[in-house]
């Protein structure tokens, strides 16, 4: 079976022979009381790498989230209304502990965005939007947002879990970019006083959290919310986001940046012959839709013929679509049997 629905989008793996081994899991220690030097380097590791000043790790985007939110301290919290369900989850945090208004605002709406901070009337908003949208693969404004909510006094918190390690600094090369330091990097700025929040889970294969920005406001987080309620994460995790952020890997992970994207134009320019809609911007969630063809039926007949993929039904897209996850590790094989194997599908739906 060729699966198509990993979101390990380099093919990076961290094999327990590859990360040295480990004497225990976990200390048991809340990570406020004192965390490894490993999870500290990995933190301004990734910190350099966003050009943020600095950075903490948390065990997962979710706790980081509700952290941010929290130490922010918001009278008013408003959010992309098609955003990862983990930044409704962290607003809605604040909103039970601090009795804070929850608002959404239009899609990467600007416009929006001004008059939905406008109406709530709060001094120290907080703007919540993802980085990259992989429901219609394309980056939020964030220069943009983060002017608004700075004219409102507040603070710009992006998640942009799905892009780190993926995007990165072009510089004229195109492409995913050089470095993988995420959405912002790729669009060519960097952020004032943006708080950015990166599971390391998709693009490098490591189940570690990393927030980045004001080193007043890092301060605060290292001593505060889930830190106090959870342990740092546990060794090998640890062990394998040091791997994946040092430096000896960065050829390789741009190696592994160029042919991933090599993968995504081969499946995007084969699916248009298909006479198929691509969605959006390259990027590894590659969504398409058929024309009066229901994409459940398709994941079947793919299935069928040894290929496994999504349906899925994306909050922003009008109908829901067929997607594939890709990965750098996949091979200009594994691209035309799957365009070979939709090819029979779509005839059989045809002749049905």
């Amino acid at each position: 079976m060729l699966d198509l629905t990993s979101s390990l989008f380099l093919g990076l793996h961290h094999s327990s022979d590859e990360l040295g081994g480990w004497a225990t899991l976990t200390t048991g220690r809340a990570a406020a009381l004192g965390e490894p030097d490993l999870a500290r380097r990995v933190a301004a590791r990734v910190a350099a790498n966003q050009r943020a000043v600095a950075g903490v790790v948390h065990r997962s985007a979710l706790h980081a989230l509700v952290d941010v939110v929290d130490v922010l301290a918001p009278t008013a919290v408003v959010v992309d209304a098609h955003a990862y369900p983990l930044a409704g989850l962290a607003a809605g945090s604040a909103a039970a502990r601090r009795g804070a208004t929850v608002r959404t605002f239009a899609h990467h709406d600007v416009g929006d965005a001004r008059r939905v901070l406008t109406g709530t009337g709060a001094r120290r908003p907080v703007l919540v939007t993802d980085g990259w949208c992989v429901g219609c693969n394309r980056p939020a404004p964030l220069a943009e947002l983060e002017r608004v909510v700075l004219a409102h006094g507040g603070t710009l918190v992006v998640d942009d879990t799905q892009a780190y390690g993926v995007l990165g600094h072009r510089s004229g090369h195109g492409g995913f970019g050089l470095d993988g330091g995420g959405t912002w990097r790729w669009s060519g700025g960097r952020p004032v006083s943006a708080v950015q929040v990166v599971s390391l889970a998709k693009g490098l294969g490591a189940p570690v959290a990393v927030t980045t920005g004001p080193r007043a406001l890092v301060g605060q987080l290292t001593t505060h919310g889930t830190r106090w309620h959870s342990s740092a994460p546990t060794s090998a995790d640890l062990l394998a986001a040091d791997r994946a952020t040092a430096p000896r890997l960065r050829d390789e992970l741009a190696g592994r940046r160029r042919r991933l994207w090599s993968v995504v134009q081969a499946l995007r320019d084969g699916l248009r012959r298909l006479g198929l809609r691509v969605a959006g911007l390259p990027f590894p969630l590659v969504h398409v839709r058929a024309p009066s063809v229901d994409p459940v039926r398709l994941v079947h007949g793919l299935g069928a013929l040894g290929i496994r993929g999504l349906a899925l039904a994306p909050a922003c897209h009008p109908a829901p679509t067929l997607t594939f996850a890709l990965r750098a590790d996949l091979t200009d094989r594994d691209v035309h049997r799957v365009l070979a194997a939709l090819r029979e599908v779509l005839a059989q739906e045809v002749a049905a």
